[in-house]
């Protein structure tokens, strides 16, 4: 652990919190009484805070001129923000401490803390193997908090050099100030939001779930095959909307016979990129089928509203499944089940793959990720939520599921909604970005087939 300057730091663009003034207030409160306990942590190939900002705002701001400081090199973007994302997880400090055998002085940092000096309390196991991920990759830039003898910040992080088989990282605070650190630390110094980050449409591909060839149905398709194979296959009208590479919706046309099956993609990928052509030859195929054939009697959107970026995509999603149903006709839905995330949290192992597991999410359920130097984000319902999409876009529920952290349902339009909110769904739906600061721009030939123009 070093001292820094706080006049040879700067913030970093994507800090993913944002506190309110109150809040701020007792972020100084804090550091008056407590001192600067957690280091920041900065990035030493060009300064940049990587987790601590709002700390290093509120010491400023109270006078302080330098912080403890741990420092992360030849550090990618990606693991840059999982270190923000894991130091700023106070909200997933388990209930179960942990306990330190051999307490040393207080007030001090200390980087040689032995594995054997604890006694393991509870953890995430989730935040556990992310944090093992960055040490092993970048070295060890957290710190757990020791007072008197309970681990009272930092079980997570400590678990994992446990695990490892490292020395920890620790600050052994003042027994006389642990009513004090239970009151500042239980205080809420912001939530979690993406609203400050560029949103690039075309990455959202990533956060659906690959569609194979090798299986038959998706969970979703498995609810909608059997109404459909009630109906008539010469003449019943299916959209897939968000069709990804039409897997399903080709299989119904292609091998079932379903003649008025098409699918609806904006993101269409190959092997270099985007087809931005392949995009405007659907659009002009659904123009095409809705003036020669009017609405649809089965409308099917698998799993695209878990890879939405915004609340207004949202919002335009389920507008455009309720503008392209006819009355009377059904729509069946999928998305990401915000309970499960959480639950997944709590379990007592982690047996995912490789992949970064730690979620945070921001007031209405998005979560951000980085890949290639690109954000892209997942979207999550609680059970409340999805509840109240029914009312709100004029549907009425007939068949519901949960699986494998998924939610969906089947669904009948039951109401039209406004004009003005078709109007905004479709400008938005379809005027997405593309690469290189493209857009469809087709909205104008879409609104006429609606009587929206």
């Amino acid at each position: 652990m070093e001292y820094v300057k706080f006049t040879d730091i700067r913030p970093a663009a994507y800090n993913p919190r944002k506190i309110s003034d109150e809040a701020f207030e007792e972020l100084k409160s804090s550091l008056r009484v407590l001192g600067f306990i957690l280091p920041i942590i900065v990035n030493r190939d060009n300064m940049t805070i990587v987790a601590g900002h709002q700390r290093t705002k509120a010491a400023m701001a109270v006078g302080m001129s330098e912080a403890p400081v741990y420092y992360i090199s030849e550090v990618g973007i990606e693991s840059e923000i999982l270190f923000n994302q894991i130091h700023n997880g106070v909200e997933y400090e388990p209930q179960e401490h942990a306990h330190c055998i051999a307490p040393r002085e207080s007030g001090v940092f200390y980087a040689d803390v032995p594995p054997e000096s604890f006694e393991m309390g509870g953890n995430n196991p989730s935040i556990v193997k992310d944090t093992c991920r960055l040490i092993v990759k970048h070295g060890d830039a957290l710190c757990a908090i020791v007072c008197g003898d309970e681990v009272v910040f930092g079980n997570n992080y400590l678990k994992a050099v446990f695990t490892l088989g490292q020395p920890a990282h620790c600050y052994f605070l003042d027994p006389s100030k642990r009513k004090m650190f239970d009151y500042f630390f239980a205080r809420d110094y912001g939530v979690f939001s993406y609203d400050h980050i560029e949103r690039a449409d075309f990455m959202q591909g990533r956060a659906q779930p690959p569609r194979y060839h090798d299986i038959e149905w998706s969970m979703l398709y498995r609810r909608v095959v059997p109404f459909l194979f009630k109906e008539d296959r010469r003449s019943v009208k299916v959209l897939d909307f968000g069709c990804g590479k039409a897997v399903f919706i080709d299989k119904l046309r292609k091998q079932l016979g379903y003649r008025y099956a098409i699918g609806l993609e904006f993101f269409n990928h190959n092997r270099v990129g985007i087809s931005i052509e392949k995009g405007h030859e659907m659009i002009n195929n659904f123009i095409a089928y809705v003036k020669a054939n009017g609405l649809f009697d089965y409308v099917i959107c698998d799993a695209v509203v878990n890879s939405v970026n915004t609340q207004k995509a949202e919002e335009s999603v389920f507008t455009c499944l309720n503008l392209f149903a006819k009355l009377g006709g059904n729509v069946f839905v999928s998305g990401r089940l915000k309970e499960v995330a959480l639950r997944q949290y709590k379990a007592r192992r982690n047996t995912t793959d490789d992949s970064t597991t730690v979620q945070f999410f921001d007031e209405n359920g998005l979560t951000a990720f980085m890949q290639e130097g690109q954000w892209f984000f997942q979207k999550f319902l609680t059970r409340d939520q999805v509840d109240a999409l029914f009312d709100r876009y004029g549907f009425e529920p007939f068949i519901r599921y949960e699986s494998s952290g998924y939610w969906g349902f089947g669904a009948q339009k039951v109401r039209e909604l406004t004009r003005e909110q078709y109007i905004e769904a479709v400008d938005y739906e379809f005027n997405l970005n593309l690469p290189n600061h493209q857009r469809y721009n087709r909205q104008e030939d879409i609104k006429p087939l609606f009587g929206l123009s």
